[in-house]
């Protein structure tokens, strides 16, 4: 099952934007030709982008800043930045012959409640420095934001182009609480979240963004009550567990309609990953103050086991 997803998925991948030499040169016009029109200085040729979705279901969705860096030959290292793919899609800059990294970061920037920065470099398998990307509220549930890197060579005075794959950053969460009494409030908040991630390291092979080990502040993810438990917290975007915890923490606060606080719950589940989505259904009349979600079938927290990665009713201990 699960290798017939990831067929299906790298089948899926949706261009962006074309690449920058259809853009810029006539489609059928030989690279020859290209570069006698569009000359570079001796020992220089030039670099364009072409964006693909890692995941389909991201095809329809709104991008508003990307920004690249670009390091490699000669300590070369340049920033671009760009409101929208289309403009990405036409950007074709001179680079000395070599090879380079590009990293691409998307919806990333302070109008999007993020910050980028650039921390201690580690040991990698590529030039780019060490770049964080974190939420400046974690509470803030912004607009999803995707990452990618990809290595190119740059001939004398021919166009290349990086070939690069947005990849989700974001966990998105959803949590559904029926048979909730009228008059009862319950407040969210979930804990072991990553605090950052480095989008400069692998997470897995081909994909990158690694959580940080430290965690973020407390996520406050919202007010839930008997008109909203099935639709106030839905697909909630926070950073994934971070490196090194075995668990995700939520925390249920529960005053009644008699002005009695309860005692809390807390629910103790798998960790979540970059980019997955997942729904955790409870019952009410069955909250107890220690749950523990388990994965005893196909729809299970983590998406091992479906095909589409969506999380559907784990169950309860």
């Amino acid at each position: 099952m699960k290798k017939t997803c990831i067929l299906l998925m790298a089948a899926a991948a949706f261009t962006l934007g074309a690449c920058t030499h259809k853009t810029h040169f006539e489609v059928d016009m030989p690279q020859d030709e290209q570069t006698d029109k569009y000359p570079a200085p001796d020992g220089r040729g030039f670099l364009g982008n072409d964006l693909e979705w890692e995941d389909i279901a991201d095809v329809k969705s709104d991008i508003t800043h990307l920004k690249y860096t670009v390091t490699g030959a000669n300590g070369v290292k340049e920033e671009h930045e760009f409101k929208t793919p289309k403009e990405a899609s036409e950007w074709m800059i001179p680079l000395p012959v070599g090879e380079y990294d590009v990293l691409v970061a998307a919806n990333m920037d302070k109008d999007n409640g993020f910050e980028l920065g650039e921390t201690l470099p580690t040991k990698v398998s590529h030039t780019l420095p060490a770049t964080y990307s974190k939420l400046t509220d974690a509470s803030s549930n912004p607009r999803q934001a995707w990452n990618g890197i990809a290595r190119v060579r740059v001939e004398n005075n021919k166009m290349a182009t990086v070939h690069l794959n947005l990849d989700r950053l974001l966990a998105l969460f959803t949590l559904r609480i029926t048979n909730v009494p009228v008059g009862t409030v319950i407040d969210v908040t979930m804990r072991n979240a990553a605090h950052y991630a480095t989008l400069t390291r692998e997470r897995t092979k081909g994909h990158w963004g690694l959580p940080s080990e430290e965690i973020s502040d407390d996520i406050t993810l919202g007010r839930l009550t008997e008109a909203n438990a099935l639709t106030g917290i839905n697909e909630f975007k926070v950073f994934p567990t971070a490196t090194g915890l075995d668990k995700t923490q939520l925390f249920l606060e529960i005053k009644t309609n008699k002005g009695l606080d309860l005692e809390d719950v807390t629910v103790v589940a798998p960790i979540m990953e970059n980019g997955k989505k997942y729904v955790l259904e409870l019952d009410y009349a069955k909250l107890t103050p220690l749950m523990y979600i388990t994965s005893t079938n196909i729809n299970e927290w983590v998406d091992k086991w479906s095909y589409d990665g969506e999380v559907l009713n784990p169950e309860t201990e």
